[in-house]
C-alpha cells in the first residue's frame, strides 16, 4: 500500500504559521538570476557523508547544494519525494522505491550527466554498509534493482523508522564513477573534484577555509528551479562578522542550519541593517549539553552527573545569553518532537534540573568527594565559532560553585570531530546541539557500538527500549516505549542537557522566498524556491 510519512500535525501547522508570520508575501513573484552569498562558520572536513569515518556537518551541509536523497524534509518538516516518484510498502519488511525518470547526475567528468538509474541506489547503499551510517537502517538485508528505475528494499526485521531515515542528510546518492578507487570498491569521494551529484548545484570553486562556488545546474529535475543563477559560501568564523559583512552588502544570508545561528547579542545589529529580516524560529534539534564517559569515574556514578545538572544555572544562562527566548532544555529527543516530555511530566526527576549549589555539594559528598572533584579537563572545540567556545566558559565557572575545578581544552575541529567527539576524552566536554533526523537517530545513539554513543553507554534497559520502539508494531505502541526511553534518560542524566535557544536567520533585503528549514543541516532546499530582487 502507498504511505505518506508526516511529521506531527501540530509541528507542520506551527512551522507554516512561523513562514505566515517571520516572511510577508513579497510584492513580486519569484524571478532568475543572481548570486546569493551566505555566511558559514566553518568550511566541510571532505566531501562524502559515507565515508569511513562520521560525516561532520559542514560536509553534510555542502552536499546538500549538490546532492539529492530518495526522500527529504521540506521546509516544514514533512517528509516528501526526491529522488522517489513514489514508494511502497509490499509487506512489514519489504519497500520498493519508484525513482523519477530522467533526472539526470551534473554534466561533469567521468559522469557526463547520465541519467540517474536503480544501479545508482544500490550502489550508494553498499557505500552505506560499510560507513558509519550503516547505523541508520540495522536491519537492512538487501538491496535490489528490479529495473533500471526500481529499488526493492529487504529487511530482516521491522523497522520503523525506515522510510524515515531514508530522508537523512547523509543518505545522498552517489555516482559510482566520480569516486577515486579504492579496494573494496567504495570510492573514495572525499575531495571536491569528485562532488558529481543531481542537485540543483553544481560546485564549481572550493577554497579551502575560504569559500565555496555553486552553479546553478541547468538540468535540475525541478522545472525552472533554481532561481539563483549561484550561491557562494563564504567561511567566516565570527558571527560578528558575518554581521559587519553583511552591512556591507558582502552577505545576504546567515543561516541557522547547523543549529548555531545568530548569536542573540548580535540581533539588535542584525535588525539596524537597512532592509535586513530577522527570522526566530524553532529547529528540530537537541541542545547543547555536558557529557563524560559512563565507563570511567567519576562520571559513571549518576550522583557526580546529578549534581553537575544541579550546579547549572539554566534559567540565569539562558537569560543572559538568549535573550530572544530559549526552552529549559531540549534533550534526549527534540523539544519540537511528539515524543518530549516537559520538566512538569518528569516526576521526581524533574528535581535535576532545579539550581541548587547545596543539593548539588551534598550529592557530591554522597560520592565520596566532600572537597569537590579532582582537576577535570573540560574539553570544547574553536569550530562552532568564538561564542560557543565563551559558553564553555560560562560553564567552568558555573562548575567551580559545586567545588568543579575545569581546566579547558580547546580543540580545531578536525581533532575534534576525529577523536573528542568520537568519544576519545578524558574528563568533561562541552558538545553542540545535534540535528538529526528521525527520533529513532537519537534513540540509537545510546545502544553499544553506534558511532554517536561517544558516551559509552550500555544499559540493557536502554537499548532493549530502543530495540522494541524499532519494532514496534503500530504509533502507539512506539510512543509508549520512547515514553520510556525519555524518562529513563531523564532518571539518569546520561547527558546534563542546556537551554535550546530559539535560532536566528538572517536575510538581506534582497532575499525573497527563504524559509528557514524545520529541520537542519540541509537549509539549501530553501535555496531552491529563493530569488534575489
Amino acid at each position: 500500500m502507498h504511505r505518506s510519512v508526516r511529521l506531527s500535525v501540530a509541528l507542520a501547522v506551527a512551522a507554516t504559521a512561523l513562514v505566515a508570520a517571520v516572511l510577508p508575501a513579497p510584492a513580486q513573484g519569484p524571478k532568475r538570476g543572481g548570486i546569493l552569498k551566505v555566511a558559514e562558520q566553518s568550511d566541510p572536513v571532505g566531501f562524502d557523508t559515507l565515508g569511513k569515518k562520521k560525516a561532520p556537518v559542514y560536509t553534510q551541509l555542502a552536499l546538500a547544494y549538490t546532492h539529492n536523497r530518495l526522500l527529504k524534509y521540506d521546509v516544514t518538516g514533512e517528509i516528501v519525494n526526491d529522488l522517489a516518484e513514489k514508494w511502497t510498502q509490499t509487506n512489514p519488511t519489504t519497500y520498493v522505491v519508484t525513482l523519477r525518470k530522467g533526472v539526470r547526475f551534473h554534466n561533469k567528468p567521468p559522469v557526463n550527466g547520465r541519467e540517474l538509474t536503480s544501479e545508482d541506489v544500490k550502489f550508494t547503499f553498499d557505500r552505506l554498509a560499510k560507513s558509519p551510517e550503516a547505523r541508520l537502517f540495522p536491519t537492512l538485508k538487501a538491496v535490489t534493482t528490479p529495473d533500471k528505475h526500481t529499488v526493492r528494499f529487504e529487511l530482516s526485521a521491522p523497522f520503523s523508522a525506515f522510510v524515515a531515515n531514508l530522508a537523512a542528510t547523509t543518505v545522498y546518492i552517489y555516482p559510482k564513477e566520480a569516486g577515486k578507487p579504492t579496494a573494496d570498491g567504495a570510492g573514495d569521494y572525499t575531495g571536491a573534484d569528485t562532488v558529481i551529484g543531481t542537485g540543483p548545484f553544481t560546485l564549481e570553486e572550493y577554497r579551502e577555509k575560504q569559500r565555496l562556488v555553486f552553479k546553478r545546474n541547468p538540468d535540475y529535475f525541478e522545472s525552472g528551479k533554481p532561481y539563483l543563477d549561484g550561491v557562494e559560501l563564504y567561511t567566516i568564523a565570527d558571527a560578528a562578522g558575518s554581521i559587519a559583512a553583511m552591512r556591507t552588502g558582502k552577505i545576504d544570508l546567515i543561516p541557522a542550519g547547523r543549529g548555531e545561528g545568530l548569536p542573540h547579542f548580535l540581533v539588535p545589529e542584525a535588525r539596524a541593517i537597512a532592509g535586513a529580516k530577522v527570522l526566530p524560529h524553532a529547529l528540530f534539534q537537541t541542545s547543547e549539553n555536558l557529557i563524560g564517559r559512563l565507563d570511567q569515574k567519576p562520571w559513571s556514578d549518576v550522583r557526580v552527573r546529578r549534581a553537575v545538572s544541579m550546579a547549572l544555572d539554566r534559567a540565569g544562562l539562558a537569560k543572559a545569553i538568549f535573550t530572544e527566548g530559549a526552552e529549559l532544555f531540549s534533550g534526549p529527543i527534540p523539544v519540537a518532537s511528539k515524543y518530549f516530555v516537559r520538566l512538569d511530566r518528569l516526576g521526581e526527576s524533574a528535581a535535576w534540573y532545579r539550581h541548587d549549589l547545596a543539593a548539588a555539594k551534598k550529592l557530591l559528598a554522597d560520592a565520596g568527594f566532600p572537597n569537590g572533584l579532582p582537576p577535570t579537563k573540560l574539553t570544547t572545540t574553536v569550530g562552532y565559532g568564538p561564542n560557543y567556545a565563551s559558553r564553555t566558559e560560562l560553564l567552568k565557572s558555573m562548575l567551580a560553585k559545586v567545588g568543579i575545578d575545569a581546566s579547558i581544552v580547546t580543540q580545531e575541529y578536525p581533532v575534534w570531530i576525529s577523536t573528542t567527539y568520537k568519544g576519545s576524552f578524558e574528563g568533561l566536554v562541552h558538545i553542540p546541539a545535534w540535528t538529526l533526523g528521525d527520533e529513532d537517530e537519537w534513540l540509537g545513539s545510546y545502544t553499544p557500538g553506534d558511532t554517536r554513543n561517544h558516551i559509552h553507554l550500555e544499559d540493557p534497559k536502554i537499548t532493549e527500549l530502543v530495540q522494541q520502539a524499532r519494532s514496534a508494531p503500530n504509533e502507539a505502541a512506539r510512543a509508549k516505549l520512547i515514553g520510556q526511553f525519555v524518562t529513563t534518560f531523564h532518571d539518569q542524566l546520561y547527558r546534563v542537557y542546556l537551554p535550546g535557544p530559539k535560532l536566528i536567520t538572517v536575510t538581506s533585503k534582497r532575499v525573497q522566498g527563504y524559509v528557514p528549514p524545520v529541520r537542519g543541516y540541509g537549509y539549501a532546499i530553501a535555496l531552491v524556491n529563493t530569488w534575489l530582487e
